[in-house]
């Protein structure tokens, strides 16, 4: 992916100046600077390939000038031409004390900081896996582990390039085919639209951009149409919705509810049609959002959270436009980009939310799309096979499961990125790897046939311990429990399905796909918990579902989920009785233990009432467990009124409030 062009990725590069409007700089005389001086010029303009042309002739002057061979390495990184970018980095290396303690006793090496060497160790590494020199990465990765400096959330992707095999065993089920003929284009950003797709070209000229040294003719991205012609091919991509496209950058796309909306990424643009510019100079990438009558773009309206000062774009919303996943650079993330997610709400959209460090790195992730709730992405900050690499991940709610790269061949040691499906078993994506400096999309089709089943791996972890294991997915940072219990309910019809196969450390399932699952987990010495997680739109696959369990011990308690009562009584619910029943399995794993049922009221009524209502409730939990057969000196029913509530909001309480209060919880006394 060609930075000086490729607007939507640069925009975390924080290189947005190449792409002026067509105001004109002021022109700048050079005369009796140097060519490094020169360079750094247009370096700090953005103007990087004519920053590339002064550091060379800087080198021309001098061949040891390790400023202008830095910089020029740098440079040709920004424009993403790792080609020419790593055998610069390792003249420049050659020159380094790379020692953990700089000696200046040698004069003969250059002593710098050792951030600086972490900085360009790093770059260094990421150039030689772009260039499939897997090997060189993994032994300077090596060294870099040794500086004090080194950035150990970068530890994981550098580690993997010694095993990239392992991003390659299901490439023979993929066959892959790029859509765009033109070399000297660039094509990204495909969205689905009726029967065929949007993407986003720079094919047609539109306007004329200058830097301070010379005018660059080049042409600003639009969006495009294209479907599927009977024979297979693509019909001729046209314009679409030509008189609301804007002479700035439109792009990435997304459509949804059947197409009749759009959310788009454009130039932020002021009243008369200028280009905003936020407090670094350069132009704001904001998010639209509009309507699609007629295959025409209309009455197009602001994302009320865009800013001048930072970046907002890449949208990604539900088919039914109830939330939406984008990439902004605001400053409270976790890297040079991160993802957000924000809700529809009567009154427009909920303040958005950073997706954590679950699914955020410390550099790049961009490019969401969705299907159903499986979220793919892009991320050059997560293991994979060089460059942005794509991922994959099934959403609870905005929290993420396991998170899983791809594979090749959809991903590649170049830029990969913008992956949309249906399916799961074909769709389309992104890569540069053809040609470092223009991207192509291509169409993927996964071909393997005895495979279409959804299948979860449903575990149990500790949450006390650290995991020092990784049999399982990645997916938790605690140790996975051996022999547990696991029991897993389709939501649908109440019914436990039966595993397929039932492991040491784990149990395996068949799934249905958009189904939500009710897992529920058991240990000795350790509470029941009980997790609700959906398996996803897509058939072939993986997913990995831990349990989160807490151990035992005196005075510890626990909330009893989903021991609901209706207001002003002391029967138990139906749904109550689910939950019981493990609580009673629990106590059967445990013979030793005994305890405390407290049960809490809601607010309303008299406060002598809800205690005695509470004693009641109390007491209807321990009958229960008593009647299953559970020795009634092992609990003790206690109320607690309305003494202690989890939302404290008195009077003002909505019947969720009231429903959270009104809870059991169970308090060990004896172990």
């Amino acid at each position: 992916m060609n930075p000086l062009i490729k607007y939507s990725l640069v925009l975390f590069l924080s290189i947005f100046s190449v792409f002026v409007t067509q105001a004109q700089y002021a022109k700048i005389t050079y005369t009796g600077m140097k060519s490094e001086k020169k360079g750094d010029v247009e370096m700090a303009n953005g103007s990087y390939i004519a920053a590339i042309k002064y550091y060379k002739y800087a080198l021309e002057e001098d061949s040891t000038n390790t400023s202008a061979m830095l910089k020029l390495a740098r440079s040709y990184r920004k424009i993403n031409d790792n080609i020419s970018a790593e055998p610069v980095f390792s003249q420049y290396l050659s020159h380094v004390d790379l020692n953990k303690v700089a000696s200046a006793m040698d004069s003969s090496k250059l002593v710098i900081s050792d951030s600086l060497k972490a900085a360009v160790l790093y770059a260094y590494i990421e150039a030689l896996a772009s260039n499939k020199k897997y090997d060189e990465a993994s032994y300077w990765y090596e060294v870099y582990q040794g500086l004090d400096h080194a950035n150990p959330e970068q530890f994981a992707r550098l580690s993997a390039y010694a095993d990239v095999h392992d991003f390659s065993k299901d490439q023979k089920y993929y066959q892959i085919a790029n859509l765009t003929k033109n070399n000297n284009r660039n094509d990204f950003g495909p969205a689905y639209y009726k029967e065929g797709f949007l993407f986003i070209s720079d094919m047609n000229e539109k306007v004329v951009i200058r830097s301070k040294t010379k005018k660059n003719r080049s042409n600003y991205f639009d969006i495009y149409f294209t479907q599927k012609r009977p024979d297979g091919g693509f019909e001729k991509a046209v314009l679409f919705s030509k008189k609301t496209s804007s002479k700035y950058h439109e792009g990435p796309v997304s459509t949804f509810e059947n197409g009749s909306m759009i959310a788009l990424t454009r130039n932020a643009v002021e009243k008369k049609n200028k280009a905003v510019r936020g407090k670094s100079e350069v132009e704001s990438l904001n998010i639209y959002f509009a309507e699609i009558e007629d295959d025409k773009i209309q009455n197009i309206r602001p994302f009320p959270y865009n800013s001048p000062d930072y970046n907002s774009a890449h949208p990604a919303v539900a088919e039914d436009g109830s939330f939406m996943i984008y990439s902004s650079d605001q400053p409270d993330g976790y890297g040079h980009a991160d993802l957000y997610i924000t809700y529809k709400t009567a009154n427009g959209w909920s303040e958005p939310k950073n997706m954590g460090p679950q699914i955020n790195t410390t550099e790049r992730d961009v490019f969401p799309s969705l299907n159903g709730n499986v979220l793919y992405f892009a991320s050059n900050g997560r293991p994979g096979l060089g460059g942005l690499d794509i991922y994959k991940t099934i959403l609870n709610g905005d929290t993420p499961g396991p998170i899983k790269n791809v594979g090749a061949p959809v991903n590649s040691n170049k830029d990969d990125f913008g992956m949309i499906t249906r399916t799961g078993k074909e769709g389309y994506f992104v890569s540069n790897r053809r040609n470092e400096l223009n991207d192509v999309i291509y169409s993927y089709e996964y071909t393997k046939k005895n495979d279409d089943k959804l299948i979860a791996y449903v575990y149990a972890v500790d949450t006390t311990q650290v995991n020092d294991s990784t049999s399982l997915a990645d997916s938790t940072n605690y140790k996975v429990l051996s022999n547990a219990s696991i029991n897993v309910v389709d939501t649908r019809n109440n019914q436990y399905l039966a595993p397929i196969e039932v492991r040491n450390d784990s149990f395996v399932y068949v799934l249905d796909t958009g189904v939500e699952y009710s897992v529920l987990a058991a240990k000795q010495n350790y509470f029941t918990n009980q997790v609700t997680y959906l398996s996803g739109n897509e058939l072939n696959g993986e997913l990995f579902w831990p349990v989160p369990l807490d151990s035992m011990q005196v005075g510890k308690s626990m909330v009893l989920k989903d021991i609901l009562y209706d207001f002003d009584k002391a029967t138990l619910r139906d749904s109550s009785k689910f939950q019981l029943n493990y609580l009673i399995v629990m106590l059967q794993d445990n013979p030793t233990m005994k305890a405390e049922l407290h049960s809490h009221t809601d607010t309303r009524g008299n406060e002598n009432y809800n205690m005695r209502l509470s004693k009641r409730r109390a007491k209807s939990v321990v009958d229960y467990m008593v009647n299953a057969g559970i020795r009634e000196d092992r609990l003790v029913p206690v109320g607690m009124g309305e003494s202690e509530p989890i939302v404290d909001c008195q009077d003002d309480c909505s019947e969720d409030d009231h429903q959270l209060n009104r809870r059991t919880e169970l308090l060990v006394t004896e172990l």
